[in-house]
This record gives C-alpha cells, structure tokens and sequence, in this order.
C-alpha cells in the first residue's frame, strides 16, 4: 500500500497541492499531519526484522525546536525521539552481522551524525575539527594577554580575513560583527577559550562495505560544508577514507562496495557534478 504523508505547514495548509489531473493516488491524506521535513531526511526502513518497512522521518519541528525522529506504521504514529538540532539528512544502514538483521538510523545534524539502534539512541560521530588560521590565533593570544584592545584585535581580524587561505572561526566572525559597544565584553567572555573550527554535514549517503546483498553492511558517506567527503568504518564510526572536492557537496549517489570498487556521484554547489571512484587498491 502507499503512504503519503504531505509535509504541512504549521498553518494547517498542505505544502503538496495537487491538481484535478494528478496522476497521485492519495492512499492516506493528512493535512493535519504537521510535519516539516525535506526529501534527504526521509527513508523506509525495516527496523524490526520482520519484512515491514517503517516510514522513518526527521521532522524539523518549528526550524528551532520541537525536533524530531518518528517513525510511522501505516499511517499511524509508531514512536519519536527528540533531536537536538535540525537534521540535514537520514539514511538506514546495517552496521554489524548481528542477528536479527535489523538496520540502524543515522540522523546527520550539524557536525554530529547521531545513531539509532532499534529506535534507542546508541553513538555520536563528531567530525575531525578543521585547521585554524594561525595569525587569527596569534593575536586572539594577545588579547588574552590584554596586549592589544578589542579595537586593535578587530582590525587585525579584518585584515587576516581579507587575505587569509584559512577561513576565520566562527567566533571571530561574531566579533567582526558586533557593535563597538559589544566588543569588549565579547572579548573577556571568549579570549580565554581556545579557538575551533568546526564543519557542518551537508549531505549523508550509504556504500556497501565489501557486498552487494541487499542486507550487507554499510558504511556511512558523509559530504561537508568544508567541501570534504568522508567514509566511515560501521561499526568503529573511523574515518576509512577521506577526498576533497572544489566546491561543498549538497547530493550524492553512491554505488558499489568500498572494499572492491565504488563509485559516488556529488552534485556540488557550485553547479558542477563531480565523480569519486575507487578501483582496486586505488
């Protein structure tokens, strides 16, 4: 049977309107349904073993709270889980041998990938921080040292962001936005933190680890905002391999095994489709 559970605004009103000559057939129509989600954060999934694929939904709530992942049984709520912040995909994947064979979720939210294990909150993967420019560290380590004045340390940052191949932090980023007013006691708040830059998950997708049976274990691929692709091991949640790519990815299609060969498809941002291949030992 077909399920379809239109996304609604919180106004009530249905985001899918269709037409008289709709060729859909609304097996189930919910215009109360109140979900909020977007195609990368939907799947079906057989979470129990038992041949019965579950609509699973990241719902992203009001865009800033009320987040979460529901799982549908027909067309009934079957459970959720709160989210901690907006998922930006979700995949099923069978990360072990174990049985009954029964795939876990992976939600991807900013720079975590949260891992559900039969609807249980079971791992959290971090991304590797990125590389922080080393003059923005310098003269944060001078107004720590109270060397410089939050004016000075401004227009030293300003000067590092125009130039710098390494982007700015965050947290300088802030700082070259406020107003006069509100510098120096950014500055007494934050100079004593070390400085981090962190990515964010753009796009998330599965590969075959080394079968090609529909339930073989999976690895999870990851694109970032950093303009990076990353593999990672299953079960350890290790980074197994890592590429780069010209512009960030925003959607994949993966293909293959990552032991023998694979083949992932990134539509990327800046229009262009690039293509990441393993031959071999290659």
């Amino acid at each position: 049977s077909l399920l379809l559970l239109p996304c609604c605004h919180r106004n009530g009103k249905a985001d899918l309107i269709y037409a008289n000559t709709s060729k859909w057939l609304d097996a189930h129509y919910d215009p109360v349904a109140n979900l909020y989600t977007f195609s990368s954060c939907i799947a079906l999934a057989d979470l129990h073993g038992d041949g019965e694929n579950k609509l699973v939904v990241g719902d992203l709530g009001t865009g800033s709270c009320n987040m979460k992942l529901k799982v549908y049984r027909g067309t009934g709520l079957m459970s959720e889980n709160t989210l901690l912040d907006l998922p930006t995909g979700l995949v099923s994947f069978l990360m072990d041998q174990h049985e009954p064979r029964t795939p876990a979720i992976a939600v991807a939210s900013g720079p975590f990938i949260y891992v559900y294990k039969n609807l249980r909150p079971y791992f959290k993967f971090t991304l590797p921080p990125l590389e922080v420019n080393a003059l923005e560290q310098d003269v944060w380590n001078q107004a720590r040292e109270d060397m410089i004045d939050p004016l000075s340390l401004k227009e030293m940052l300003e000067g590092i962001r125009d130039k710098a191949d390494v982007p700015l932090s965050v947290r300088s980023l802030r700082f070259l936005m406020l107003d006069p007013q509100d510098t120096e006691a950014f500055v007494n708040l934050h100079k004593a933190q070390p400085i981090r830059r962190q990515t964010v998950i753009t796009c998330i997708g599965t590969l075959k680890k080394n079968m090609a049976d529909e339930d073989a274990v999976s690895c999870l691929v990851i694109g970032t905002e950093s303009k990076d692709v990353y593999i990672l091991d299953p079960e350890a949640f290790t980074i197994l391999s890592k590429m780069s790519l010209p512009s960030p990815p925003t959607q994949m299609d993966v293909t293959g095994q990552f032991d023998v060969e694979f083949r992932i498809t990134v539509a990327c941002r800046n229009g262009n489709i690039y293509i990441l291949r393993r031959y071999g030992n290659h």
